[in-house]
């Protein structure tokens, strides 16, 4: 890995706060700002091209719509859409029509844990607590 050095200049409370924390870990304090960043920075190389910056963005919620992020639960008639789909594929019956349809259902299913994923990554990051997550739809 390729350090960069970089100056900064942060406001005194920040630094307090940081400095305290090197302290109470037994760490030097640009190390707990690296890890800090480290946490808090979104890390997009692995994200669909079209959330790069609706996940970049979370970083700036505050906890609460973190939370309610973590919480969201997708539409109880697009739930039930994607259940009877499974279904009918379970059961050999999905036309093509359904098969888009059951695409297009999952890629909003995994945008939706996505946020959900990283709104509670970011509730950890702060040291906030992690709300307790209910499945958004039958098992896909």
């Amino acid at each position: 890995m390729t350090i960069q050095t970089v100056t900064l200049r942060i406001p005194e409370a920040v630094y307090q706060r940081a400095k305290q924390a090197a302290e109470a870990l037994k760490r030097p304090v640009e190390h707990v700002i690296v890890e800090t960043l480290t946490a808090t920075l979104p890390l997009l190389d692995d994200a669909p091209a079209d959330m790069a910056g609706e996940l970049a963005a979370m970083a700036h919620l505050s906890d609460e719509a973190l939370q309610e992020l973590a919480h969201g639960m997708i539409p109880p008639e697009r739930q039930e859409l994607l259940h009877d789909l499974l279904d009918e594929q379970g059961r050999g019956e999905l036309d093509e029509t359904g098969q888009r349809e059951l695409a297009a259902l999952m890629a909003e299913y995994g945008r939706h844990m996505l946020r959900r994923a990283k709104a509670v990554g970011l509730l950890i990051a702060r040291g906030r607590p992690v709300p307790v997550l209910s499945r958004p739809s039958p098992d896909p």
